[in-house]
């Protein structure tokens, strides 16, 4: 075993003991000037250039793990469906009339097409190649000419189904064959996020960025606060006084910080805090919630962001991107949640022009590792979760 595993598994051990489920035990234990219990500061630079990388992350990871497939608003309400379509993963979730949620390989039984596209209300999915039609709970409804298949009776035919749950304002799937427990995966995340109701959020603004770098370093970038003062020196930088505290969760990172920390901003957050109950905490501070392996989630009581980095190639990502506003927002909770999404987009902008500048077309020759500062913690703890879950990857393929 070598060092790496040694201390990722010693690591979460550690986290499993002291902070695992209880949020409470990770705002006490770590608040991090430092990270010296990480045992190693360099990334090998390939992890960003190297296609075979990124294919076993796909296989090992994101067919392996939960994974974050569409917003939950995408389907309130009966006779829904939505899909995703990112990195060879087409599936579709549906919603049928009773309420219940499914989701299912977004591929035909006859010739593997793929059935449907984007978001709607519809009471049956039909396939637009041969005509196959298939209710909400992925049942064959009809087939034309359904004799005509030799001997093979395709009455009773199902859609290949995958595990489904909804948590944190988005519905999550997991193509594993043996998926861990949902609740378990998350380490006490979601006992943290409940008094937020995040299945209230609404869109101010959804989109999917395309843009020609490496999905880890976009990643990367949206938790780590050592760039901030260089890119973001007029807007974060200016409002922020103390760094951001990192707590783990397993697989998953949680940083707060204090933007704006002045007297009167009190008297706002008292009437923008619907929901509940909250701590003082979750009240006056953003709390950054990176769930492994691609979704990030920046939370306030009137606000949510979403944010989902899938790969595109091993040179690019597709960034589907949302800012939300809480379901009936009025007055100044309205205001006060577009105004934060307007900087938010300012402050995505200032990060995609500096990636554009500096992190396109990578060469893995020049400098061959990256080294890691106490500021870009978060970055070391990806790179540790990503590599144990590549070796259970290869564990089993071997």
């Amino acid at each position: 075993m070598g060092k790496m595993q040694r201390a990722t598994s010693a690591a979460n051990a550690f986290c499993d003991r002291l902070w695992g489920r209880g949020s409470d035990m990770a705002d006490q234990m770590h608040s991090l000037p430092r990270v010296g219990r990480f045992a190693d500061r360099t990334i090998d630079a390939r992890t960003y250039t190297d296609p075979n990388v990124l294919a076993m992350e796909v296989q090992a990871v994101f067919r392996q793990s939960w994974i974050a497939a569409v917003p939950s608003w995408k389907l309130r309400g009966p006779n829904r469906y939505a899909t995703l379509s990112e990195s060879g993963i087409d599936i579709v979730v549906t919603r049928d009339a009773n309420g219940t949620l499914a989701a299912f390989h977004n591929r035909c039984l006859h010739r593997g097409s793929r059935i449907v596209h984007g978001c709607g209300k519809a009471k049956e999915l039909k396939c637009g190649y041969h005509g196959w039609v298939f209710g909400l709970e992925g049942r064959l409804i009809h087939a034309p000419a359904s004799d005509g298949f030799g001997g093979v009776d395709v009455h009773g035919m199902r859609l290949i189904s995958v595990p489904v749950r909804e948590f944190g304002g988005l519905i999550w799937v997991n193509l594993s064959d043996q998926p861990r427990d949902f609740s378990d995966s998350l380490c006490g995340i979601d006992a943290e996020l409940e008094p937020y109701g995040l299945s209230e959020m609404e869109p101010i603004e959804e989109r999917v960025f395309s843009i020609p770098v490496n999905w880890k370093v976009m990643l990367e970038n949206a938790f780590d606060y050592y760039h901030v003062s260089e890119v973001h020196g007029q807007t974060i930088h200016a409002h922020v006084k103390t760094r951001p505290e990192m707590a783990l969760y397993g697989d998953h990172v949680r940083q707060n910080v204090h933007i704006a920390p002045y007297t009167w901003r009190s008297l706002i957050d008292r009437r923008c805090s619907r929901g509940g109950p909250y701590t003082a905490k979750q009240v006056s501070q953003l709390y950054k919630y990176t769930l492994f392996p691609n979704t990030m989630l920046n939370v306030l009581p009137y606000h949510l962001t979403v944010m989902r980095f899938w790969p595109d190639g091993v040179g690019g990502t597709r960034l589907h991107y949302a800012f939300c506003k809480r379901t009936g927002a009025r007055g100044l909770e309205w205001a006060r949640a577009h105004a934060t999404w307007v900087a938010s987009r300012i402050i995505l902008a200032e990060d995609v022009r500096m990636l554009l500048r500096c992190q396109t077309h990578p060469d893995s020759q020049a400098v061959q590792h990256h080294i890691l500062h106490d500021q870009e913690a978060a970055a070391i703890h990806l790179h540790e979760t990503l590599e144990r879950w590549k070796g259970r990857g290869a564990d089993a393929s071997g």
